[in-house]
């Protein structure tokens, strides 16, 4: 009848299957910490993520794209801190920059309003000025666009090649949007209640390429799709944005939702197919794992035996005696266990 094993010899297994999972979720542990920090230390801002609540910055009603901001996509945000640090559409136009789709950094900013952050365009940055009767702004970098016209006081002007000191009442700008066929109109007597203060225009592309314009080619909007209810300082740019994960915000919406989205899995405020995108990377996801291991299980029995050995160059080559002593003891004895022990000649006795 076959012994138990000792008491000990599974105490000794049960301690060591506890030391590797301890050290399993040590390594775990450093390596998000580690992630986190150096996401930390590229964006500059915490949260390093917001997750998008609404359309105003789709490129279509009903479909999403990779490379465009829609709804349910968590967007990596970066530390903005100064003027330099924000690229508006007029100044990424004049250069050839853009993000996402359109020319110009996209932001991050607080409203008083509101304790939900705001996701727009930077399209323009603005000082605007109270003459007791009428607002008028000096638009920064304007001389550097083409493709515009402007009104005073006086009336329509052009002024390049420089607008500084020049105060508008208003200014048009031509071949506007993600597809380029609109003009917008930017009427700064609208902003009465923010001036004087120096700020930025912003503007959502599915608001203005969807909401309130009219026909195109090149015609006005039929209605202002720019902001006019907040017109942020920079000190409330929290970021801008920088990358996103597509569609896995999706479930921050589901498990929390806001008042703008979602009420449930599909539901219509985001496009379709950023749900069935989301669900083919859930099942991707959770497959991850296995796949990795029978990858690794099949390189290593098919692959890593028909490759040539690599000599590395701070490994020390073999010398002829190590070679031929490799594979046995120091008193001469083989280490291989299947081969059998050598029998002594006939006539010779293995006795004393």
């Amino acid at each position: 009848m076959p012994r138990d094993p000792p008491d000990d010899e599974e105490d000794e297994e049960s301690d060591g299957g506890w030391k590797g999972l301890a050290r399993d979720l040590l390594v775990a542990g450093i390596i998000v910490v580690l992630v986190l920090v150096g996401v930390y230390a590229y964006t500059g801002v915490w949260p390093p993520l917001v997750v998008v609540e609404s359309q105003s910055m789709q490129h279509s009603g009903t479909e999403s794209y990779l490379g465009v901001i829609d709804t349910g996509d968590m967007v990596f945000q970066q530390s903005a801190p100064n003027r330099a640090d924000v690229v508006t559409y007029i100044e990424g136009r004049a250069s050839g920059y853009s993000t996402y789709g359109d020319y110009g950094d996209v932001i991050i900013f607080r409203q008083a309003s509101s304790p939900t952050p705001v996701i727009h365009r930077a399209i323009m940055y603005v000082t605007l000025h109270n003459n007791g009767t009428y607002i008028t702004a000096d638009v920064d970098k304007l001389s550097q666009l083409s493709g515009w016209e402007a009104t005073t006081d006086s009336g329509p002007i052009t002024c390049p090649p420089s607008c500084s000191g020049v105060y508008l009442r208003s200014v048009t700008i031509h071949r506007m949007g993600f597809r380029q066929n609109l003009g917008i109109t930017f009427d700064f007597t609208t902003l009465l209640r923010f001036a004087p203060r120096s700020g930025y225009i912003t503007m959502g592309d599915y608001n203005a390429a969807f909401l309130s314009c009219a026909t195109p080619p090149f015609d006005p909007c039929a209605a202002a799709p720019y902001d006019r209810g907040w017109l942020p300082v920079q000190a409330d740019i929290i970021g801008r944005a920088r990358g996103e994960l597509p569609w896995f915000g999706l479930l921050k919406l589901t498990l929390q939702p806001t008042d703008t989205c979602c009420a449930g899995w599909g539901d219509p405020e985001a496009p379709k197919n950023s749900w069935d995108s989301l669900a083919v990377g859930l099942v991707v996801l959770f497959a991850l794992p296995f796949i990795l291991e029978f990858a690794a299980r099949g390189w290593k029995k098919y692959v890593s035996p028909r490759l040539p050995e690599i000599r590395w160059p701070w490994r020390r080559p073999k010398t002829k005696t190590e070679q031929g002593s490799a594979g046995r003891d120091a008193d001469g004895s083989s280490k291989n266990p299947r081969r059998p022990p050598r029998k002594p000649p006939r006539g010779e006795s293995s006795g004393p």
